[in-house]
């Protein structure tokens, strides 16, 4: 059956419109089973075609709109985001970058997803086979890109990670003087947009490259492009995902010795010069380099394009085109988002954690401590000890973890402020934030667990905010629920308070939207 002949599945992370969530569960008086019945959601299925103003009409009644922890703006971008398939083969922006996996996608959580997942269409599709390399994906999570032109899409191609985006609102700036376009710097290697080249651009190049019913991508057939309104809100609601604001190294103090350490040597050594207080600016913008990375990707990549990063030219005698540069990745999320780099980056000749793959933030790392880095036309010398990396993982490890803490909190809060006025209805919602706000301390947990003895009191806040998190979406009662919510925030902010001191993040409205 052709694809413009299928009900468009579902494809974000949830089975219900954000903004028009059933009042699955009306009565106080219900079962505790009735929770998760209802949690599991009554309305997976085609989407209805919606026109801005029905969805502005639905997220205007929407829980979250109706407290105040969104606006109406804002629901309306991540309804776009998460759930229109514009025309196309049934994904969304939702298929690779999956709220519930700190928006990317990696090998592992790849590995659990359904064979008739949408991002798997090249392998169930035959007009669209050509679309991925499937191996590769399953292998590498490595999605294929034409971003140097569509003349010749299935042999002119790159194949990259998803970044993670969180936080762009503080990571797509055009340094002062950089070339425009692009007017922000999106993607790998900063010219992700079409057009303009402004992130509000990059929905109708990733529904172009992505969303596309056959590799003859004609518009209007194949895909519909979003219009200016739908790029005004979808741009509002990435603006508005993770934080807003940067940290101030310099003042930070993390109680960890290790991660102390860790600070120290990343301020002194020269990570700070490009990532700026732990996110991806130095010098008013985000600026592109050549570290060497692509000269450094797993050696079973080989049979596959080189990846000339940004821009379109010069045509290059390794068959790539652009200027070898990519962007900078902010590190605040770095811990437990990755892929760490554009490509699957094999670590060779580090002072520790060397590796086909670098598949953890100590992998990461050990990178700059290589020679393809040092050798890198804007490379240099880093002499890192391998206890160097390991401090500096424990220090990004806890930026992790708080700034985990921080979106767990925000979801708290609009579950805490949507209980009294919904009380038993809406529970759908109600019980993805409270989900949701523990999948953040699930990665808390995991980035502090994974190494010895790291934070340990903030690590047990964490597990018992787990727990009572956990319990506050199986308990009917609105007290219990209330009061179970309020323990956990109270053990969160605790926990991130004990890593450290100036670790304060300003998180957007628009994380409390799935």
């Amino acid at each position: 059956m052709k694809l413009h002949h299928r009900l468009f599945l579902l494809t974000g992370v949830f089975a219900w419109p954000a903004c028009a969530a059933p009042d699955a569960m009306t009565s106080p008086d219900l079962p505790a089973e009735s929770l998760t019945a209802a949690a599991a959601g009554t309305t997976a299925g085609p989407i209805a075609a919606s026109t801005i103003d029905d969805r502005a009409a639905a997220c205007a009644r929407d829980p979250r709109v109706v407290v105040g922890a969104v606006t109406v703006d804002t629901c309306v971008g991540a309804d776009l985001f998460f759930r229109e398939p514009f025309g196309g083969n049934g994904r969304t922006c939702a298929t690779c970058h999956r709220v519930e996996r700190n928006l990317t996608i990696d090998p592992a959580f790849i590995a659990t997803l359904p064979s008739t997942d949408p991002l798997f269409i090249a392998e169930n599709d035959t007009a669209l086979q050509l679309l991925e390399k499937p191996p590769q994906m399953h292998q590498f999570s490595l999605i294929l890109e034409n971003v140097d032109g569509l003349e010749d899409p299935t042999h002119k191609f790159v194949l990259r990670t998803v970044p993670h985006t969180l936080s762009l609102s503080t990571s797509v700036t055009r340094p002062p003087n950089g070339v425009n376009p692009p007017a922000d710097r999106t993607g790998w290697s900063g010219d992700g947009a079409p057009g303009a080249g402004a992130l509000r651009d990059f929905m109708n190049g990733a529904i172009r490259q992505h969303y596309t019913q056959q590799l003859r991508r004609k518009a209007g057939v194949d895909f519909v492009f979003a219009t200016d309104t739908e790029l005004d809100r979808i741009d509002q609601f990435m603006r508005r995902v993770g934080r807003s604001n940067e940290l101030t190294l310099t003042s930070v103090a993390m109680s960890d010795a290790g991660a102390s350490a860790g600070r120290a040597t990343f301020l002194a050594v020269g990570c700070n010069g490009c990532h700026g207080n732990g996110g991806a600016n130095v010098g008013g913008g985000n600026r592109n380099f050549n570290t060497g990375v692509e000269s450094s990707r797993n050696p079973a990549l080989a049979a596959f394009p080189v990846d000339g990063g940004f821009g379109t030219t010069p045509a290059n005698p390794d068959g790539s085109f652009g200027d070898g540069t990519f962007n900078v990745p902010p590190l605040i999320e770095s811990a437990d988002t990755g892929p760490f780099f554009h490509t699957a980056t094999s670590i060779v000749g580090a002072s520790g954690h060397n590796t086909a793959t670098a598949t953890t933030i100590e992998e990461a790392i050990a990178f700059y401590d290589t020679a393809a880095f040092h050798n890198a036309p804007d490379g240099f010398l880093i002499n890192l000890s391998a206890t160097d990396i390991d401090n500096v993982g424990r220090f990004l490890r806890g930026l992790n973890a708080a700034f985990n803490a921080a979106i767990a909190i925000k979801r708290i809060d609009a579950e805490l402020a949507i209980i009294p006025q919904f009380h038993n209805t809406q529970i759908a919602i109600q019980l993805q934030l409270i989900r949701l706000a523990n999948v953040e301390v699930g990665d808390a947990i995991r980035v502090l667990s994974e190494v010895p003895g790291l934070d340990a009191s903030s690590l047990s806040s964490f597990q018992q905010a787990s727990t009572l998190l956990t319990n506050a979406q199986s308990v009917v009662s609105e007290t219990s629920r209330t009061s179970a919510l309020t323990a956990a925030r109270q053990l969160l902010s605790q926990g991130a308070a004990a890593i450290g001191t100036n670790l304060t993040f300003n998180i957007g409205e628009g994380s409390v939207m799935f």
